[in-house]
């Protein structure tokens, strides 16, 4: 059962009763319900209507009134229930976009690192590590070759494009902006083929 506020009861039971009680009575009647019965559940409502119904009128409507008024409530538990769905399915669209993005901008780098020759590999991972080391947003991260995705995945979302740009600089001394470019613009289109969803704004 979907837990309800006080505020949240109070309306449902306000609304079962409207018709049955003039506006003034059920005001007093609700200040009643929050006083003495706001903080217990559902099945008390039978006898907080045996108090307030103090003619034969009422009476005779009470098994009406806690219909409506225990259908009043039922609705508003749904709606909860509804909202508590969406904000857990938005929560788990969050968690996979952000896993989708880590592994958009870890291909990346592994494409970057690809594309470097086998005999500059060396000297170009030790560009990495002293260019981080020296960044100011990057310092506090470390870069290990063979241990790409482990270190890849303690930098944050919003430093991979800082990233990016860093290993972009480093290619572009190594081989020329020519290549870089091409190589930039290459890795871009491939990996948005397979991932049309991301979007590269995050990422460049």
């Amino acid at each position: 059962m979907a837990e309800l506020t006080i505020e949240q009861k109070r309306l449902a039971v306000e609304k079962g009763l409207a018709q049955f009680l003039p506006e003034t009575v059920l005001q007093r009647v609700l200040k009643y319900w929050e006083t003495e019965y706001g903080h217990q559940p559902s099945f008390v409502l039978n006898r907080f209507l045996n108090e307030i119904c103090t003619n034969d009128e009422l009476r005779q409507q009470r098994k009406e009134m806690l219909r409506q008024v225990l259908h009043e409530i039922s609705v508003v538990e749904k709606q909860q229930r509804l909202k508590v769905k969406k904000e857990d399915a938005a929560v788990i669209e969050s968690n996979l976009n952000e896993l989708g993005l880590f592994e958009v901008f870890y291909d990346f780098i592994m494409e970057v690192l690809k594309a470097v020759s086998r005999d500059d590999y060396l000297e170009f991972v030790e560009e990495i590590q002293t260019k981080m080391k020296k960044h100011r947003q990057l310092a506090q991260f470390f870069y290990v070759a063979g241990s790409e995705r482990k270190c890849l995945m303690q930098i944050p979302q919003e430093m991979y494009s800082v990233m990016i740009t860093m290993l972009y600089v480093i290619y572009c001394d190594f081989y020329g902006p020519v290549k870089a470019d091409q190589l930039y613009a290459l890795t871009k289109n491939q990996i948005k083929l397979k991932n049309p969803e991301i979007d590269f704004k995050q990422l460049l």
